[in-house]
């Protein structure tokens, strides 16, 4: 057998560990208690919605210095994920017009086309979004909380949960870093988790 061979076979099954374990995480130590907030956070075009446990939409999440944040988020057409949610959270998941609406409201009409027609082609085209958590300004590797890009494709079985410690006070963004049509460059929400 060639090193070549050898190489992609060692590379293939550490891969392979890797994943499997990565459904593991939740029993390492550390990694299981000690949630202080869970959220919910659902990717749609050209926005988020973010739902707390009880089931109430928030547009700011405050933590305290050193809690521990669990985000469980979802792309909003993934139909498999959204099932696999607690009740609480679908029912205060807005339709489909209502998110439209947002998005009117927030996001600068095109210079040339329809909202809704633009609209439309990207949840046809462009399908998948992602959410990534960083702090908020000009700079964002000043450091303290940060999620790296989740992928949530509208082809999801389930939601992606990530746990996240609040180790230094300020404000942090929610983006999505995957192209998802005219809207993307808005699908943001500046300051919406706040670390006091």
């Amino acid at each position: 057998m060639s090193p070549t061979v050898q190489r992609r076979e060692f590379l293939t099954a550490l891969g392979a560990g890797i994943v499997g374990l990565s459904g593991c995480v939740g029993n390492l130590p550390g990694s299981g208690g000690g949630v202080d907030r869970t959220i919910y956070v659902g990717a749609y075009h050209w926005g988020f919605v973010i739902v707390d446990e009880s089931g109430e939409e928030q547009e700011r999440v405050s933590l305290q210095r050193n809690d521990v944040l669990r985000v469980v988020s979802f792309n909003t057409l993934s139909s498999q994920a959204v099932r696999s949610l607690p009740s609480s959270i679908r029912d205060a998941l807005p339709d489909h017009e209502a998110l439209e609406e947002r998005n009117e409201e927030r996001i600068p009409p095109p210079a040339d086309g329809d909202f809704h027609e633009l609209l439309e082609e990207a949840n046809e085209q462009y399908p998948d979004h992602s959410l990534a958590i960083m702090p908020s300004g000009p700079v964002h590797m000043g450091g303290g909380m940060m999620m790296h890009p989740v992928p949530l494709p509208q082809s999801a079985t389930g939601p992606v949960v990530r746990q996240l410690g609040a180790t230094r006070r300020g404000d942090y963004t929610l983006s999505c870093l995957t192209y998802c049509g005219y809207g993307h460059p808005y699908m943001e929400i500046d300051g919406g988790i706040v670390v006091t």
